[in-house]
C-alpha cells in the first residue's frame, strides 16, 4: 500500500519551471523528499510543498505524507495555509490564517473533536519554506521572524543572520527555540540545510530527490548507550552531557545536584507513592484543566473516568484503575499522530504518547491533577525517547508510566520536559546529541 501512495504521490506533483525539489536526510540516511509549488499571485505567492517521509519505528514501517499550501505576501510572510498531514495511523488536516499580531490554527482529525490555538507572533510569519525562499529573494544581513511549525502547531521567535560570503556562496545561521541550523545558498538559491537532530535538507534533481535509501529504525538511531549498563533499583546518579539549558530536570523523583555549561548531574531514587485524602494547593490546580491535546473536559472522557473510577475516593487507586482500564482496551502499537485524548479514546490504539495524553486526561476527570512527561527510559542496554505521565498524590508528584503499567515509574526514566505536544518539542535539540555517564547506582 505504501508503494501505491508513493507512485500516487509521485504523479500528483508534477515537474515545472518552478518545482524545487529536496532531498530530506537523518543522521546521513535518506528518508524522504521535500518538493515545493511556486506559482505568482497578484500581491503575492501560492506555494505548494509535499514532504514525504519513509522511516522505521520499532520494526515498523512508517509513511507520513504531509501536503501544505501557503498563500504568502511579496516578501514571503505567511498570510493563510492549509495543510494535511496523512499516516497509516491517523489523518490531520487544518488551516491557520494571520490577522494582525494574531496566527489562528485550525486542526481536525477524523476521529477527534477540532483543536483552535491562537498565538501571538512577535514578528512576521514564516514557515521553514517561506523562510528559504525569502532569503532567495531578499539575502537580508539580519532580520527576526515569528517560526510556525505545522506538525507541532508552534510558533517560535527565530533569528536569521549571515555569517558568511563568499565566491556566490552565502552562509546563515537560524537560531529557534535553542537550536541553530546552518542554511547555504548558492549562486542566490536555497542549496542546503543542516539542523538538530541530524536533520538535511538539500536541492537535488527531481530523480534524485525521489530516491529513498533503506528504510531506517528511528527509534534504534536516536537511542543513547551509557557509559555503562543499568542496574540499578534504588538509586541512580547520571552525568548528562549536550545542550540542556532551558530543559525543566526537576520533575518528580529526579533532583539537579549540579550542573556547568554543558552538562547536569541528576540523582533519580525510586519513588513511593504516599495515598489517602489529597489535598490540591491553587499551585497545582491548573493540572486538573483541559487543553488543546488533554481534553480532561470533553463530556466523553469525563463519563469515562467516572466509570473507571467509580467511587474510589483514594487518589492511588484511581490511579491503578485508569492504568487497568488503559491496559486492557488500548491497543499498544507503534503510532505517528498528532495524538489527543479523544482521538485515542476513539481509536483505542496508540503507543506512549497516545497511553500518556489519555491516561493524563482521564486522571484529571478523576479529579488528579497530571501532567505529561517526556525524555528517555533505559531498555535492553540503552535509553530510548519516551513519553510518560505524572500526578500529583500525598502532596508531591510522582511518575507513571501507562504503557508500562508502572506506578510509581521506576528509576530508569530520565524527565527532560513536561507538557504537551508543543513543550515535548523543545527535545529537538538534545536528540543524536545526548550523552549519558552513570555516576552511581544501587
Amino acid at each position: 500500500m505504501s508503494n501505491l501512495v508513493f507512485s500516487l504521490l509521485i504523479l500528483a506533483a508534477p515537474a515545472t519551471k518552478d518545482t524545487t525539489w529536496l532531498g530530506l536526510y537523518l543522521m546521513g540516511n535518506k528518508i524522504g523528499y521535500i518538493s515545493v509549488i511556486q506559482q505568482e499571485l497578484g500581491d503575492g505567492y501560492k506555494i505548494d510543498e509535499t514532504n514525504f517521509m519513509k522511516v522505521q519505528m520499532l520494526g515498523t514501517s512508517k509513511t507520513v505524507i504531509l501536503r501544505t499550501s501557503y498563500v504568502t505576501d511579496k516578501n514571503y510572510k505567511i498570510k493563510k495555509l492549509t495543510f494535511d498531514m496523512v499516516t497509516q495511523d491517523q489523518r490531520v488536516n487544518g488551516s491557520a490564517h494571520v490577522k494582525g499580531d494574531t496566527l489562528t490554527v485550525n486542526y481536525t482529525s477524523a476521529s477527534g473533536a477540532p483543536i483552535e490555538r491562537k498565538m501571538i507572533a512577535s514578528s512576521s510569519v514564516f514557515t521553514e519554506t517561506t523562510l528559504r525562499l525569502y532569503l532567495e529573494k531578499k539575502r537580508p544581513r539580519r532580520f527576526t521572524c515569528s517560526l510556525f511549525d505545522v506538525t507541532t502547531a508552534t510558533l517560535q521567535e527565530a533569528i536569521c543572520e549571515l555569517v558568511e560570503e563568499k565566491a556566490g556562496t552565502a552562509n546563515y545561521r537560524l537560531d529557534s527555540q535553542g537550536t541553530s541550523s546552518k542554511l547555504t545558498l548558492k549562486n542566490g538559491k536555497f542549496y542546503r540545510e543542516e539542523g538538530p537532530m541530524g536533520i538535511v535538507i538539500q536541492r537535488e534533481s527531481k530523480g534524485e530527490a525521489l530516491k529513498i535509501g533503506s528504510e531506517i529504525d528511528i527509534t534504534e538511531l536516536y537511542s543513547v548507550k551509557p557509559s555503562q549498563p543499568i542496574r540499578a533499583t534504588k538509586y541512580l546518579r547520571l552525568k548528562l552531557v549536550g545542550n540542556l539549558t532551558g530543559l525543566n530536570l526537576n520533575l518528580g523523583p529526579q533532583k539537579i545536584v549540579s550542573s556547568t555549561q554543558n552538562s547536569v548531574t541528576v540523582e533519580i531514587a525510586q519513588d513511593q507513592a504516599r495515598c489517602g485524602d489529597n489535598e490540591i494547593p491553587d499551585s497545582v490546580k491548573h493540572y486538573l484543566i483541559s487543553d488543546a491535546y488533554v481534553q480532561s473536559e470533553a463530556r466523553e472522557v469525563q463519563l469515562l473516568a467516572k466509570e473507571i473510577t467509580g467511587k474510589i475516593k483514594d487518589p492511588c487507586k484511581k490511579v491503578a484503575a485508569i492504568i487497568n482500564w488503559l491496559n486492557q482496551n488500548i491497543t499498544k502499537a507503534p503510532s505517528v499522530t498528532i495524538p489527543t485524548a479523544i482521538d485515542v479514546l476513539r481509536e483505542r490504539r496508540g503507543d506512549c504518547n497516545e497511553h500518556a495524553v489519555l491516561f493524563t486526561a482521564l486522571a484529571r476527570a478523576a479529579g488528579i491533577p497530571s501532567d505529561i512527561v517526556a525524555g528517555l527510559i533505559y531498555q535492553d542496554g540503552a535509553y530510548y525517547y519516551h513519553a510518560w505521565s505524572m500526578v500529583f498524590v500525598g502532596g508531591k508528584w510522582v511518575f507513571v508510566d501507562p504503557i508500562f503499567g508502572e506506578f510509581p515509574a521506576s528509576l530508569k526514566h530520565i524527565a527532560l520536559t513536561r507538557g504537551s505536544l508543543e513543550n515535548q518539542s523543545e527535545i529537538m535539540r538534545v536528540a543524536g546529541e545526548i550523552k549519558i555517564i552513570v555516576e552511581a547506582q544501587q
